[in-house]
């Protein structure tokens, strides 16, 4: 990805003033490098699979879970049992 197309992408969500500190940092760190970007896919899950956690200890049922997230029941018992 080029610095203007960075920048226009950052732009979009920060701001202009944000955009252009965050290409600077961004080259000043990994200028030249070149960088292996995660998708995000494990984040989310984990992010996911915390929630769904939490609103199953504040008392909220399985078939409330699987309504709300498009899980099948199995897979949220699996998760709120899940201990790691």
């Amino acid at each position: 990805m080029r610095e203007n197309e960075l920048h226009a992408k950052l732009a979009e969500r920060l701001g202009e003033e944000c955009a252009w500190t965050a290409v600077e940092v961004i080259i000043g760190e990994w200028g030249g490098c070149r960088l292996d970007i995660p998708t995000g896919v494990d984040s989310r899950r984990r992010r996911r699979d915390g929630e769904i956690r939490r609103m199953f200890a504040m008392g909220l049922a399985v078939p409330d879970l699987v309504q709300r997230y498009g899980l099948s029941a199995r897979h949220v018992r699996r998760i709120v049992t899940d201990v790691n």
